[in-house]
């Protein structure tokens, strides 16, 4: 097993964790993606939301269910205030097939669908019938 780190920023917080995939079928593409996600990670932390997205496509990663992925992809969305596009993609990463365990920079251990519901959650999405 290897871990990928990823720093991203949650609106309007920024949260530094790292993500244990349940396995990777290849460690090169994993080492591929990883750079992809530290990439993305810089441009969120910059505040440059419009780029994040940007190579959020260029990566060819928006269809994907990588939950850590879409919630980067809600947060450019949230981050440029279009809240409707970071419902859909908080959502997607909620309902994902994939709920990877988050070691959080606090020490904690959240589920990725943890972090997609308080992505919602700021975005004052009722989540009563979560």
């Amino acid at each position: 097993m290897f871990k990928k780190a990823l720093t991203f920023s949650l609106a309007p917080f920024s949260v530094a964790m790292m993500i244990a995939p349940a396995q990777a079928a290849d460690q090169a593409e994993a080492a591929g993606q990883d750079q992809d996600l530290k990439v993305v990670a810089a441009a969120l932390m910059q505040h440059d939301y419009a780029g994040a997205e940007a190579r959020i496509s260029t990566f060819g990663l928006t269809g994907k269910e990588d939950p850590a992925m879409l919630i980067n992809l809600g947060n450019a969305y949230a981050g440029m205030g279009r809240k409707a596009d970071a419902q859909l993609a908080y959502k997607a990463a909620l309902n994902s097939g994939m709920d990877m365990d988050l070691d959080m920079a606090d020490g904690s251990v959240r589920s990725s669908r943890a972090v997609a519901r308080d992505g919602l959650r700021q975005l004052g999405v009722d989540l009563a019938g979560w």
